[in-house]
């Protein structure tokens, strides 16, 4: 119980709306786009003023409902419209990955009223509100469906769009938006970007393994191929750090030029870690060695977020977090075959896991699931996640045979003690780890001889890839307590 009553608080912190209208500018967007095509634009303000948009003449759906006109609305605040009848100006739309493919849940969709703030590099402790800047004038999140419907719409042309989630981010400008009606988007019209000329992508370091190809999930899910650049190196969103080849697999993807050792390069100290907005770490074949287990530890309690597969549970089971809780560890290879998995959709205590519900509910409408179920090739048994694992969350677990119950994906939020230090205030976590028992590489046909990115196979995502890109944006998203559904950014009106 007091663990969801200081959840529930931490709800609230991250998610408090602006009370004043401080910090907006009463410049207009740009306006200079046809009107016959949804356009691809950061968002921008000219220099003409409010005054020039009758307001206070026109009447304003407030928040209260009242439809008065509202003198101290600025910018697209001025072009919301009362409708007769209960009715309202909206968008709707499907928000897609950057390949166009699949749609994505908790993306936030949202109208700005001032430009969107360019991204920092790099782990930091963001709440929400902090990543969702623009001061919305209307926002939503897209459901399991990637589907979304945005009411009380400023009316007009050029009318800017924002689609985000973390530091995923695309900003577009709707040609028309009709009064009074519904403005549904063609299809395949929104999408993340694919490189950083069409919006803002993370900045990922990847550290490839002998024994996986994690690198390649990324370039099956749309990114650019352009983006992938050895090590830190400014041209690329995507840096390929090369891991190791132990236990007789093949040897480490690398890129050509060669990018440098993960182990002298990246994972060496905070400092490198730090640079990154999401480290990605795929499996090397044997237990991960000449670890700097603090420094990973100190990368995610600053705000990193971590995505570790298989044999990388090196980094957890010893070390800093050995003795945070995580799980029951068993080391090894552990291969449990090909298997049927179950989507967890409770809370230990017996209540719903939204995103769970969600993840189980996207799985089934990106035909991933066969009789309800995930079918996972070349599984693996390394950690065990129960109610008494306090600090984590089961996402995945084996639903038959012998291993039945093997935890195959949890994540847990970091500092992991921001629960137990709070009293009656509300815990301050600043990023996230996960770690997978999934292998992207089992069902790929990735060829790791070739240099990163051109051995990626070009194929649709396997099931088991499906669930990780789910994953994987969910860990780009900002951090929400499990107790509760993700909300949107709240609007300023």
């Amino acid at each position: 119980m007091i663990r969801l009553r200081c959840v529930c608080a931490a709800a609230l912190a991250l998610y408090t709306a602006c009370g004043d209208n401080s910090g907006i500018t009463s410049d207009l967007y740009d306006a200079g786009t046809k009107p016959s095509e949804t356009t691809d634009a950061k968002v921008s303000l000219d220099a003409q003023t409010s005054t020039t948009r009758d307001t206070g003449t026109r009447p304003v759906l407030r928040a209260d409902g009242s439809q008065e006109p509202n003198p101290a609305c600025v910018n697209l605040q001025c072009e919301v419209r009362a409708c007769p009848g209960g009715g309202t100006t909206s968008v709707s739309g499907i928000v897609y990955d950057p390949a166009g493919k699949n749609p994505l849940y908790n993306v936030a969709v949202f109208v700005p009223n001032t430009t969107p703030e360019p991204f920092d590099n790099g782990a930091s402790c963001d709440t929400c509100n902090s990543l969702y800047t623009g001061s919305p004038v209307v926002s939503t999140l897209t459901d399991a469906k990637g589907a979304f419907k945005l009411d009380n719409v400023p009316v007009g042309t050029n009318i800017p769009l924002v689609i985000q989630i973390g530091k995923w981010r695309r900003q577009l400008k709707l040609a028309t938006v009709a009064e009074c009606t519904d403005n549904p988007q063609p299809d395949k019209s929104l999408r993340l970007p694919k490189n950083r000329s069409e919006g803002d992508i993370p900045l990922i370091a990847v550290s490839t393994g002998g024994a996986d190809t994690l690198e390649c999930l990324l370039r099956r899910i749309g990114v650019d191929a352009s983006e992938y650049v050895p090590g830190a190196n400014d041209a690329g969103r995507i840096q390929i750090y090369r891991g190791k080849s132990y236990g007789g697999n093949s040897a480490a993807p690398n890129t050509n030029p060669s990018a440098p050792d993960s182990e002298t390069s990246l994972w060496n100290s905070s400092d490198s870690l730090l640079r990154y907005d999401l480290v990605l770490l795929s499996c090397e074949g044997d237990e991960t060695q000449k670890m700097n287990q603090q420094a990973l530890h100190d990368y995610a309690s600053t705000g990193g977020r971590v995505f570790a597969s298989h044999f990388h549970y090196s980094w957890f089971n010893t070390g800093p977090y050995g003795s945070e809780n995580l799980a029951s560890w068993r080391t090894g290879s552990n291969d449990i075959g090909d298997i049927n998995a179950d989507i967890v959709t409770t809370l230990a205590d017996g209540k719903a896991f939204a995103k769970g519900v969600a993840l189980k509910d996207w799985l089934g409408n990106v035909g991933a699931l066969t009789n309800g179920r995930l079918r996972i090739e070349d599984a693996r048994h390394n950690a065990d996640v129960s109610a008494a694992n306090d600090p984590s969350q089961p996402w995945i677990v084996a639903a038959e045979g012998n291993d039945k119950g093997a935890t195959q994906y949890f994540s847990f939020n970091t500092p992991t003690d921001a629960l137990a230090n709070v009293g009656d205030t509300a815990p301050m976590y600043c990023g996230r780890v996960v770690y997978s028992d999934l292998h992207v590489g089992a069902a790929s046909g990735d060829d790791k001889g070739k240099a990163v990115p051109t051995g990626c196979s070009n194929r649709d995502l396997s099931p088991q890839e499906k669930a990780l890109e789910f994953m994987l944006f969910d860990l780009s998203s900002c951090i929400t307590p499990d107790e509760l559904p993700p909300a949107p950014p709240p609007p300023i009106i």
